[in-house]
């Protein structure tokens, strides 16, 4: 691999290092790691009434010095759009990169970074709460949440299908106990909305216990539910598990086979 030579591909091999970080690269990833950390700990403390009477221009100032380094960050990976694979230096290269996950992330973060608490814009509680949006920015500069993301990426399609099984089986089991219970005058079972809730939780194996069933048809329909219950939590769990020992078998594989003498094939000392 050629050494970058311009600034582009300078800044590409930093922030996008693919022949593993250098030490400038790690300390600027414990930097931003740092700052999302803390963003989300400002972000809780300030909706205490008190923290936010007493620190809220400390907290907008600390905001503003985020957004100032999560913006370079977002514009330099922006600027380094035409070097990625698959991307050009055209417009729609360029939309078509910042519109991708990461990079929408990266911007509604910084737009509720920068919005004041004053605004009638941020008067929407739930915009300032989009800060908390910078978790997911860890995912970047960490090997296991990466990982986490490719598992579930593979077995997208597996745990769909059991999502929309679980979605099916919730409705069928409010109208069941919807049809059950409601001639008997259960609370919590007056209509299909209203057991939605109790087939929800149940389904879930959480059982807060607030709504149940009163009838012997219904405790009976409610037990078999229930089983059926642990069986779907349980699908899911194992597919995700089932990926992730694929997943560290094919990096053990890709580790043995660097670590392997590419003439000889015998393993370097």
């Amino acid at each position: 691999m050629t050494a970058p030579t311009t600034f582009r591909e300078r800044l590409y091999s930093f922030l996008d290092p693919s022949d593993g970080a250098g030490r400038a690269e790690r300390l600027f990833n414990a930097l931003l790691v740092t700052l999302i950390l803390l963003t989300i700990a400002v972000t809780i403390a300030g909706t205490v009434p008190e923290v936010q009477r007493e620190y809220g221009p400390v907290i907008r100032v600390f905001d503003y010095a985020c957004a100032f380094v999560f913006g370079l960050e977002y514009l330099g990976r922006l600027y380094v759009t035409p070097l990625r694979p698959g991307y050009d230096g055209s417009a729609r290269s360029y939309l078509r990169y910042a519109t991708s996950p990461l990079p929408l992330i990266d911007l509604l973060v910084l737009v509720s970074l920068l919005v004041p608490a004053t605004t009638a814009l941020a008067s929407l509680r739930g915009l300032r709460l989009l800060k908390l949006l910078s978790l997911l920015k860890l995912g970047r500069y960490s090997d296991s949440l990466q990982l986490i993301g490719r598992v579930i990426s593979q077995r997208a399609g597996e745990l769909l299908s059991t999502v929309l099984i679980v979605l099916v089986l919730v409705f069928i089991a409010a109208s069941l106990l919807y049809q059950v219970e409601s001639s008997a005058g259960t609370k919590g079972f007056e209509s299909i909305p209203q057991a939605l809730w109790w087939a929800v939780v149940t389904l879930t194996t959480t059982g807060y216990g607030d709504v149940y069933p009163a009838t012997p048809l219904g405790k009976a329909a409610a037990g078999l539910i229930m089983l059926f219950g642990v069986g779907m939590v349980a699908l899911p769990a194992g597919m995700i598990a089932s990926g992730f020992a694929e997943e560290l078998a094919r990096l053990r594989q890709q580790e043995t086979a660097a670590a392997c003498c590419p003439h000889c094939g015998k393993a370097l000392e």
